[in-house]
């Protein structure tokens, strides 16, 4: 009777050491928490690859930001030559950037479009009565218009821009004269946003 009784009380006890021991309730809350582990990790190592992507975009810079960092330039033109030589010689000789012979290679794009007029001007000389003595045709293109752009050599965008109008003159070595100065105040309108002169 003994023996049947603490048979009976130890198989009794034991579920109750068992469960005490089992740190998990039971098999299936076990299994549901596993596997929420599973699709937790899985979920983890699909988007890692997007966030690394995120972390190496480079940050977005400002306009001027551009401008300053930058340090190659190709010098494309359009137009008249007299400000491409002009202009041209300026970005050289100012020793902030580098010119380079291919677009590739360089951070910053010069743009220069010189736009000219083939239309001849006529000089007409007379006596004081209204005849005409000497007529003269100067059909010499000249620079109406100088625009330079400054865009990133990489998507083409706009970071600087400006436009200059050379005065007109009949004689044509003033004509020249003319486009020479508007040239370099355009190249100095661009300077002095990257180097500004210090006030006098």
């Amino acid at each position: 009777m003994l023996r049947r009784l603490t048979r009976k009380m130890l198989s009794d006890a034991e579920p109750i050491a068992f469960q005490a021991r089992c740190p998990y309730p039971c098999r299936g809350e076990y299994l549901a928490a596993a596997l929420a582990a599973v699709f937790a990790l899985a979920a983890l190592l699909l988007c890692a690859p997007l966030f690394a992507q995120e972390a190496a975009k480079p940050p977005v810079l400002s306009h001027n930001a551009r401008l300053m960092a930058a340090r190659n330039i190709f010098i494309e033109h359009a137009g008249g030559r007299l400000p491409n030589e002009v202009i041209g010689n300026a970005f050289q000789g100012w020793g902030r950037y580098t010119v380079v012979g291919d677009p590739a290679g360089a951070d910053l794009i010069v743009s220069i479009n010189a736009a000219v007029s083939d239309a001849g001007v006529s000089v007409s000389g007379g006596d004081g009565r209204g005849r005409g003595t000497s007529s003269t045709n100067l059909s010499s293109a000249a620079v109406i218009g100088i625009q330079l752009l400054i865009l990133d050599a990489h998507d083409r965008v706009v970071l600087w821009s400006g436009r200059e109008q050379p005065k007109s003159s009949l004689k044509e070595k003033q004509r020249e004269d003319n486009v020479v100065e508007a040239s370099l105040r355009l190249f100095r309108r661009f300077r002095n946003l990257i180097e500004p002169e210090a006030a006098p």
